[in-house]
């Protein structure tokens, strides 16, 4: 059992981990779209850019392009950011007034974009143009382009214009570009930065600004920010607006409360044990170590067959094929619990004189799994009256193992997709998974005690305490109870403790290695207790194990905040050729 919350500790902390690498990879890198990005063949030779700023933050957007586009291209696309980098609930959508190339209206659509942008592809699919250099001029409208100033000492009341006005998507070149801006009132500073955090001159008059920039590698954003004092212009809506990183840190208190609850409420206090020198009567240790870690044991099948040794109904004998189980006498003259009766039937005992070997073929195999698994379900009813469903238990299980999954999800999403998932969906996530990664691992969260189950509880728990305590003539006397350890033995295995027990009798010169109901190959003078369960455990494993691969192989055969840094700001997007 210990061996059995060892593994649960460690595959909680894997889980944990695995949360945590999928976390930093959001966080700190780019999408592969992004990281792989290539550049296009065609090249912008200018780009002008003239913006009229309303009071209201409308925005008037005309874009002049001249392209030098290359054999075998019919247009350029344009991509409209339309998603706030500051506030979760303010959109800049877009709507285009006109499009025209060397002065002809030029025919466009609309077409599938990503999550938070619009695009717009210009030309005739039927019609190449290239190469050659062409003007394009793109008249676009936006809203709710002015946002409040970032916080200050004497600041309340401060509008700010923060524009990539070159966008950071332009996956072509751009040689120069000029951008020129009338604004609705005068600006207390103006700022600007190119790439991340180049600064680049920009001039200001009145209630109109322009610079240059160039040459512009692609994906290199131009930025501009322009502070307006308080009192020039309405403070604009949205100013009220949680701030992303309160979002992300009250989701995440959200899930991490939400697991911690559910997981408090899957706790049992454990009872008393104290030492029992005798196990529970009339159940078998299959369903006693059930009631007592509330999942099945590991050895389950191989205790079982120690138990009906122990009472004389089976014997094992070993040989060159493998471990024969012989029944010894009629269960239903003896008595026999209903796992024990599902394991006799599945291996075919019935008559006294019927045998099983647990050998290394196919159908010894298929006849252990199909045991196995009926063996399971019976001492699953058997528990009933000892184990009740724990709803919060079953809750907290499957909503662990679903924010996990959702975690992997939006790891998937964020590098191989164009959609966006929340930072604050993932904080949710990512801390009910970190909290609740020990609900996902353990199935014992899904039962409770009935108070028989308690009671049941504490007689496992006290029996299993006189199996592994160390020897001591003052308290056990092994040579007056030499035949103890053959007949608990099954009672050992299933709560891993049957080397502890063997070493109480061989701490004081009692020679455990010959077992009554066990004789054949091997077995004798050396063949110590631990030789005999893991060869038992072995025998019934590789059988699994070769029916397994049989099985696999014939289904193979069958089937932003107070900074500023370029491409911080609003609008921008980008474009290129097709």
């Amino acid at each position: 059992m210990k061996l059995v919350r060892r593994r649960r500790i460690v595959l909680a902390w894997l889980l944990r981990i695995l949360v945590l690498g999928c976390v930093v990879l959001i966080w700190m890198f780019p999408p592969l779209s992004v990281l792989s990005r290539e550049t296009d063949a065609a090249t912008i030779v200018n780009y002008d850019a003239a913006y009229e700023l309303q009071s209201d933050g409308d925005l008037l957007l005309t874009e002049t392009l001249d392209v030098d586009l290359p054999p075998g291209k019919r247009g350029i696309f344009r991509i409209f950011d339309t998603k706030d980098p500051r506030r979760s609930n303010v959109q800049h959508p877009v709507d285009v007034i006109s499009v025209t190339r060397d002065g002809e209206d030029e025919p466009w659509v609309w077409n599938e974009s990503a999550a938070g942008t619009q695009s717009i592809r210009i030309g005739d699919a039927g019609n190449i143009i290239g190469p050659g250099e062409f003007t394009y001029e793109i008249v676009s409208r936006t809203t709710g382009a002015l946002e409040p100033a970032p916080s200050g000492p004497g600041r309340d009341g401060e509008v700010a214009w923060w524009w990539d006005v070159v966008g950071s998507g332009w996956q072509m070149p751009i040689e120069s570009a000029s951008v020129t801006a009338s604004l609705p009132a005068v600006p207390r500073t103006v700022e600007c930065v190119q790439d991340v955090d180049t600064r680049c001159e920009v001039s200001s008059e009145g209630q109109s600004l322009s610079l240059s920039a160039g040459p512009l590698a692609p994906y290199t954003p131009v930025t501009v920010r322009a502070i307006f004092p308080s009192g020039a212009l309405p403070v604009p809506p949205g100013s009220s607006s949680f701030p992303l990183i309160v979002l992300v840190v009250g989701a995440a208190l959200l899930g991490a409360g939400g697991a911690a609850a559910l997981w408090f409420a899957t706790r049992e206090r454990p009872p008393g044990f104290p030492v029992l020198f005798e196990p529970p009567v009339g159940v078998s240790p299959a369903v006693g170590v059930r009631i007592m870690q509330e999942e099945d044991a590991e050895e389950d099948l191989q205790a079982l067959l120690f138990e009906l040794g122990g009472r004389g109904i089976v014997s094992l004998s070993n040989g060159e094929l493998g471990w024969q189980v012989r029944l010894e006498q009629d269960p239903a003259a003896v008595g026999v619990t209903i796992d024990e009766q599902g394991l006799l039937l599945g291996l075919g005992l019935v008559q006294p004189g019927d045998s099983f070997t647990v050998a290394e073929t196919v159908a010894s195999g298929e006849t252990i799994s199909t045991t196995l698994s009926s063996m399971r379900r019976s001492v699953a009813e058997a528990s009933t009256p000892y184990l009740a469903p724990s709803w919060p238990g079953i809750l907290g299980r499957l909503a662990a193992m679903a924010c996990i999954t959702g975690v992997l999800v939006a790891t998937g999403i964020h590098f191989f997709s164009t959609s966006h998932v929340p930072l604050a969906l993932v904080a949710f996530l990512a801390a009910f998974s970190l909290v609740g990664a020990g609900l996902a691992v353990d199935r014992s969260v899904r039962t409770k005690h009935s108070d028989a189950g308690r009671e049941l509880w504490t007689r496992v728990g006290g029996f299993a305490r006189f199996l592994s305590t160390e020897s001591s003539e003052a308290r056990f006397d092994a040579a007056a109870h030499r035949d103890w350890y053959p007949r608990y033995l099954g009672w050992a295995t299933a709560l891993g403790v049957a080397a502890e027990w063997a070493s109480r009798f061989e701490a004081q010169g009692i020679d455990v290695s010959t077992v009554p109901y066990v004789t054949g190959y091997g077995v004798g003078h050396g063949f110590s207790p631990s030789d005999l369960t893991s060869s038992v455990a072995s025998a019934i494993t590789g059988a699994s194990a070769t029916y397994a691969a049989s099985v696999s192989s014939s289904a193979s055969s069958s089937f932003g905040g107070g900074g500023f840094s370029g491409g911080s700001g609003g609008g921008g997007g980008g474009g290129g050729s097709w």
